[in-house]
């Protein structure tokens, strides 16, 4: 079956003054697919996801969500539709797990907080932490935020989720939990934009992994289950 393209990306720059972070960036991401970028510290892989939503303004080139532009998207709409997984969680620290992951629904997307409530109850169930819904963010462990956050994040509903290093602060067995998590999202024919360090397990689980360099993104694995050389 042929996949529909949700995302292009098509010779994009971004600069910092006189400095470039990178240019000719181009990508397509179809429907389904898990695509992961890696590359040296420092080259602009953070800076790149959050191109992709606006939480940074490109300098060149464009991106395209769905055959339209990203600037022709109000920018409320554009976050919901391409989700951001901070590496730091962003977690509300004055609200409970349950408070951040309906304060989206009830505000955003003007969903009645009864039915909030259960949507946030059930995915909160899926996680296995439904006994830390009455918990604030400090109670919890780090891997037990992360998967709060990514949580919060589908129950938007997004096109797309973008994870910037998901599991670099978290010791093994935090993020164990985490990455197990992601697999599942892959399974499940979401749309994933990953940036991560984990080699071993994007290569397992991505569908096509690219390096980005400061002249756009070299092709590094083309498909699931072959070895970036």
């Amino acid at each position: 079956m042929k996949r529909e393209k949700v995302l292009k990306i098509n010779k994009v720059g971004k600069s910092y003054g006189n400095e470039t972070v990178f240019r000719n960036v181009s990508l397509e991401v179809k429907k389904g697919e898990i695509i992961s970028i890696i590359g040296r510290s420092g080259v602009g892989k953070s800076t790149f996801l959050k191109c992709l939503n606006r939480l940074e303004e490109i300098d060149s080139g464009e991106i395209l969500l769905n055959g339209k532009n990203i600037i022709d998207y109000p920018v409320t709409e554009l976050r919901r539709r391409i989700g951001f997984v901070f590496q730091d969680y962003n977690l509300f620290e004055n609200l409970t797990v349950l408070e951040n992951l309906t304060i989206g629904l009830t505000q955003i997307q003007k969903i009645e907080k009864e039915k909030s409530i259960k949507m946030a109850t059930n995915i909160l169930k899926e996680i296995d932490l439904l006994e830390k819904k009455d918990k604030y963010p400090e109670e919890l462990s780090g891997g037990q935020k992360q998967r709060v956050a990514i949580a919060r994040t589908i129950l938007m509903k997004p096109d797309i989720i973008l994870l910037d290093e998901p599991t670099s602060a978290l010791d093994e067995e935090m993020k164990e939990s985490v990455l197990n998590l992601i697999s599942q999202l892959g399974k499940e024919d979401m749309t994933l934009i990953i940036v991560s360090h984990e080699i071993s397990f994007i290569q397992k689980i991505s569908d096509k992994v690219y390096k980005l360099n400061k002249n756009g993104l070299e092709l590094e694995k083309p498909k699931k289950g072959e070895k970036i050389c």
